[in-house]
Parts: C-alpha cells; sequence; structure tokens
C-alpha cells in the first residue's frame, strides 16, 4: 500500500476509542488522511463530498441504539470504492454470522493492535476477506450454518422496532408498504421462534443484534 491515495475513516460513537484507534492508523503512515466522526449525519456528508475517492472505513459494530450493520449499504452507494472494515469486540456467534452476511472486507477485534492492523490491509489488499484471529476461534468452534441470519432489510425493520416505532412509522421510515412491514416481522419471528415482538427484541439483544 506503498503511496497509496486512499483515505481512512473511523466511525465509532466512544470518542476516546475512536481517538485512540485514529491515532494508531496514523502511525501506519499509509492513508493521506485519518478522519474521525462519532455519528453518521458528519460520515455522509464527506461521503457526498468523496464520493470518487478510496476510501477505507472502520466502522463500529455497535453504535448508539443500534448496530452498524444497515449503514454499509448506504456508505456503498455513496462510494463504490469504500473498503468495509468492521471493528468490534462481539464473541456471539449470531452476531457474527449476521455482520459476516454483509460481507464485509474484514472483521477486526477492537484489541487488535498495530500488527493486526497491518496484516488485516495487507490481506485486504490480495482481494481477500480479513477475519481476526480471535473471531476466525469462535467461528471454528461454532456452527454458524445452524445459526439464525437475519436479511440486511429485516435487521433494519429490526433497529426501528427497537427504537419503539410502529409498524406505520417504520414503513414510513423504510418506504415500504405496512404489509410488507408486518411480512418482515412474521419471518423473523419464525426464525426466532417467538411468539411476541417484545420476545423478538429480547432475542435480538440476547444475541447482540440490536
Amino acid at each position: 500500500m506503498e503511496n497509496n491515495d486512499a483515505i481512512a475513516i473511523v466511525l465509532d460513537d466512544h470518542l476516546l476509542f475512536a481517538d485512540s484507534f485514529s491515532a494508531l492508523i496514523e502511525r501506519l503512515e499509509l492513508f493521506r488522511s485519518v478522519h474521525t466522526f462519532s455519528e453518521e449525519r458528519g460520515l455522509t456528508r464527506f461521503l457526498i463530498k468523496h464520493s470518487q475517492t478510496p476510501i477505507f472505513l472502520f466502522l463500529d459494530y455497535y453504535l448508539k441504539d443500534k448496530n452498524g450493520l444497515p449503514l454499509i449499504n448506504e456508505v456503498k452507494r455513496l462510494n463504490k470504492q469504500i473498503i468495509i472494515i468492521i471493528m468490534s469486540s462481539v464473541v456471539n456467534p449470531t452476531a457474527i454470522a449476521n455482520i459476516l452476511s454483509y460481507k464485509p472486507h474484514a472483521l477486526v477485534s477492537k484489541s487488535s493492535g498495530f500488527d493486526a492492523i497491518l496484516e488485516c490491509l495487507t490481506i485486504i489488499e490480495r482481494g481477500e476477506q480479513y477475519i481476526s484471529p480471535v473471531i476466525r476461534e469462535i467461528i471454528s468452534n461454532s456452527n454458524l450454518t445452524r445459526t439464525i441470519s437475519f436479511s440486511t432489510r429485516e435487521l433494519e425493520v429490526l433497529q426501528y422496532f427497537a427504537r419503539g416505532l410502529s409498524i406505520a412509522q417504520t414503513a414510513e421510515q423504510t418506504y415500504l408498504s405496512k404489509h410488507t412491514i408486518v411480512a418482515h416481522r412474521r419471518k423473523m419471528m419464525a426464525k426466532a421462534n417467538v411468539n411476541s415482538i417484545t420476545d423478538l427484541l429480547s432475542y435480538a439483544r440476547k444475541q447482540e443484534l440490536i
């Protein structure tokens, strides 16, 4: 990655981690610049202005009141060249399965140090997906094929339910019909084998999906 013209972005609502991780990224001296954001709006504005710039986005899985997965499709729309690296301390197999279903370029443990980040970027440059050793161990000890996986749209709907929005409000936010929202809710409840939205949200929180 020598002479790279790429920009690095860190999106994390925990400012202490964001600042310390940004400092680590700067030490790599592989990026033209490093930018830190604590909320989506600032990131979105930045991406609109830099839609043609190669960008490496280090995205926190746990954002305020939600996870960062629904944001992946949006940033891909705004910048076709973006490289998405999910940063997380997640250890739940279901959460890991859902993260990987979004096909990020990397899933990196938040405890990763200098050498691990260098290895991650090297593997991405080879066109391969990087997964932190601790997360690979969880995968190897779990049968992810038996793990319940929600679709990207289902997770988005789930986030709105978790915020207390009604079916009508969720339909308005997602530009879907109320019938479609009800269908998504029914499918998610069937996957989780629960009979109420309260139980569905309880399951989702236990599995670290929201």
